[in-house]
């Protein structure tokens, strides 16, 4: 009988008999002679962990708080520090990745922060059960390359209550090098949490550099939404310095298995749920000035969709003839109406033309 420590962490390792035990969070396992694992079609929480869709920039760089690739927010406590783009890189088997650079040299003071951001829809993750006594632990996989070496850091919280954070750290051993990165999270028995529904059920974080008080000990569940662990490096506070991120995937259990390779039309779908641009192509006789026709879209979105100002269309010619205007005449999750207005009797024109539609979480 082996006499393993009492009250291990996860990740502890213990030899016994010639043979390494590593404790995943639930029970030890020895070295060599786990399952071979075989994932499944939607094991992975993260949508487009690949960064392949990028509908709001194709590849445009930015530095304001905003959606970056689909379903990635870069959000910040201070303005104009980072550039972020979706790039093309040479990852091992992913060509598209997140990157971040700084812009100037800046120390966060405690309450800063500098992150990158998905948040998960709860039906995504209703069989994590956190906040229940048979809360899952749950294994993080992706790819990091970093001009900086060192610890660095980033968080799971609780979507809707927003009031729960378990910081988690990894290692970067060499800068200017891809490192796989594997992180096994424990499951949070405590709390309040949404584990189902269309509401925010889980954020997934990615910490570029944040103060004390929005950071913890990793592997501890804390009543604050915190955003990285203690000793974290800052990238933010390294002029020039660089944070790749791609291949990310969030899954039940202990073991990283092989990242989901998806279909381009899946991808998009998926993403299209929260984010979707729609075309305008309206033609039509208006009997007097201020008539208007509306065109129905259907849809398939997280909820009813915002509809954002309209701009031409980067892949089309615009076109206009007899135009006074044009909005959302109705928005559903199912589908949106679209109107356009005639300045006067006659032929009326708009094409070439698009709007954004957004059911973020």
């Amino acid at each position: 009988m082996i006499d393993f420590p009492a009250s291990p962490t996860v990740g502890q390792q213990f030899t016994a008999a010639g043979v390494v035990w590593t404790w995943d969070g639930v029970k030890w396992l020895p070295s060599g002679l786990a399952p071979t694992v075989v994932p499944g079609v939607n094991d992975n929480r993260i949508i487009n962990g690949d960064m392949r869709i990028d509908q709001r920039n194709n590849g445009a760089a930015g530095t304001a708080g905003a959606y970056t690739a689909d379903r990635w927010y870069y959000v910040a406590s201070q303005a104009s520090k980072l550039t972020w783009q979706r790039g093309t890189g040479v990852a091992p088997g992913f060509p598209y990745q997140l990157g971040f650079n700084t812009s100037s040299a800046y120390t966060p003071l405690a309450a800063d922060y500098f992150v990158i951001t998905q948040p998960i829809e709860a039906d995504m993750v209703s069989d994590f059960a956190f906040g229940t006594p048979q809360a899952q632990l749950v294994t993080l996989s992706f790819w990091v390359y970093s001009s900086l070496a060192g610890q660095f850091g980033g968080s799971l919280r609780n979507g809707a209550a927003n009031n729960r954070g378990c910081p988690f750290a990894y290692s970067v051993p060499a800068a200017n090098t891809w490192t796989k990165i594997t992180v096994t999270i424990p499951g949070d028995t405590g709390g309040t949490w949404t584990l189902s529904g269309n509401s925010s059920g889980l954020v997934l974080t990615f910490d570029l550099g944040s103060g004390a008080n929005v950071r913890g000990p990793a592997g501890v569940w804390a009543s604050s939404p915190l955003l990285g662990a203690n000793g974290s490096v800052n990238p933010v506070a390294t002029n020039g310095a660089s944070f790749v991120v791609t291949g990310v995937k969030l899954e039940i259990g202990s073991v990283a298995t092989p990242y989901n390779r998806q279909s381009l039309a899946k991808s998009q779908a998926d993403c299209e749920r929260y984010f979707r641009w729609i075309i305008f192509n309206m033609e039509w006789q208006a009997g007097a000035a201020g008539n208007y026709m509306m065109q129905s879209i259907p849809l398939s979105m997280r909820a009813a969709p915002t509809m954002g100002a309209s701009v031409v269309d980067p892949n089309a010619t615009p076109l206009t003839r007899n135009f006074m205007g044009s909005g959302p005449q109705y928005t559903l999750s199912y589908g949106v109406g679209v109107y356009i207005q005639a300045a006067a009797a006659g032929d009326c024109l708009l094409s070439g033309y698009r709007a954004p539609l957004s059911a973020e979480l």
